[in-house]
């Protein structure tokens, strides 16, 4: 029986994606409700990808919601069209999807496509259902069918307007350099809360004012600025610090000894990304990885499919989709000093909301400093300014892995 579906496309157009990609109609018809005409045009050049050849995807003018005559209006007269077209195809099907938008223009809606006994569709993300409800059937009680996890990291942002055009974490070898110093990058990571003065100072060395990192040129591969590899801590180290940089001296990433325990060199443009703050970035891949996540990339380029903020692509630390849901994830290395963290946070925070602006996603910071004088004060500015995003600090890195899996299995992040 050819299936005809129609989809009110809203601000959330990942929605609207899910039914199709799972039910691969052979006939779709994109309605923008509550969203710009170029949001269906995203759709249907991304569905024309992903469907059989000789699916027929057709875009309408952007429905007039805010109006409830006119709304009611256009609903009638493609009923009305859908009605006549049943005449030629007696056996074709129709199912509405009215996705995120109004309660009333769902119902408007619905009332208006009975004309072509179209069927109500009903998606719930959180719940991992599919609701579909027969317009003449004699059971009002709808079928339930689970929703099959159909969006990757990919499809995500192309519906939402964005294009992720590489990571980190597509290079082989990468991941092979990651799995092979995993024991060093948990060991960072499961004492950062007393080591991140050292950490923060490394980070600083890599990519502060005067640091080994040349200053960026997008016209050039990063490089090592000449003559300042070698690098001095501010105070003496002592333990747990001097284990720390004993340990990444034998693993090849720093030259430091305890004959002279303030110096240490950088020999390498690979060790600096590491020392820099890479370190992070592999701790949240190798997370993922023991979590279970199946759709992650680290350090994606992201550009603006409108071309409004091309500029300097948004680089994010890590990206995932778990249970058709996205998971958006920042680092933050912290200038040594309470104040410095705290400033930093915020920042960083800020950042995240502009970067991941218009995505429905978990927003989580992961963040390494001294923030044991400026937690709780982070923790008050961020409720009292409405920042929508987890942080995960210092100690808590450790638990990482679990967070990821909690997510995973539940679809909020614990305790948000």
């Amino acid at each position: 029986m050819p299936h005809l579906h129609v989809a009110l496309v809203t601000e959330r157009p990942e929605v609207s994606l899910i039914p199709i990609l799972q039910l691969r109609p052979q006939r779709i018809v994109l309605i923008p409700c509550q969203s710009s005409p170029q949001a269906a045009e995203r759709l249907a050049i991304l569905l024309r990808h992903e469907l059989p050849p000789g699916t027929e995807i057709e875009t309408h003018p952007r429905l007039p919601a805010d109006e409830p005559q006119r709304c009611a209006q256009y609903a009638a007269e493609l009923a009305e069209t859908l009605y006549r077209q049943q005449f030629d195809t007696p056996s074709l099907a129709v199912t509405l999807d009215a996705g995120g938008c109004s309660t009333f223009t769902a119902l408007l809606f619905q009332q208006a496509m009975r004309r072509c006994s179209a069927d109500w569709l009903y998606v719930d993300i959180q719940a991992g259902a599919l609701y579909r409800l027969a317009c003449d059937g004699p059971d009002p009680t709808p079928e339930v069918m689970a929703i099959e996890p159909v969006l990757d990291v990919d499809r995500f942002l192309q519906a939402n307007g964005r294009k992720r055009v590489r990571a980190l974490s597509d290079k082989g070898d990468w991941r092979l350099a990651c799995a092979q110093r995993k024991f060093l990058t948990r060991y960072l990571a499961h004492h950062a809360d007393r080591l991140a003065i050292l950490l923060g100072e490394l980070h600083d060395m890599v990519h502060g004012e005067g640091g080994v990192l040349a200053a960026p040129d997008p016209h050039a591969p990063p490089r090592l600025r000449p003559g300042v590899e070698r690098q001095q801590l501010h105070v003496t180290p002592r333990f747990p610090t001097t284990d720390a940089l004993s340990a990444l001296s034998e693993a090849g990433l720093l030259d430091w000894e305890s004959g002279t325990p303030r110096e240490l060199v950088i020999p390498s443009l690979e060790n600096a990304h590491y020392l820099g703050g890479g370190w992070l970035t592999e701790y949240v891949w190798l997370s993922a990885m023991e979590a279970g996540l199946s759709r992650v990339c680290s350090e994606a380029h992201i550009l603006d499919l409108s071309g409004q903020h091309n500029g300097e692509p948004v680089v994010s630390d890590c990206l995932a989709v778990e249970r058709n849901q996205l998971l958006f994830l920042e680092c933050l290395i912290a200038r040594p000093g309470a104040e410095a963290s705290l400033e930093q946070g915020l920042k960083r925070l800020h950042g995240m909301l502009n970067h991941s602006a218009g995505l429905t996603a978990t927003r989580v910071l992961l963040a390494c400093g001294e923030f044991d004088k400026s937690r709780q004060r982070l923790t008050e500015l961020q409720r009292l300014q409405g920042l929508q995003v987890q942080v995960v600090a210092n100690g808590d890195l450790k638990h990482l892995p679990a967070l990821l899996a909690s997510w995973k299995e539940h679809g909020k992040w614990p305790g948000g």
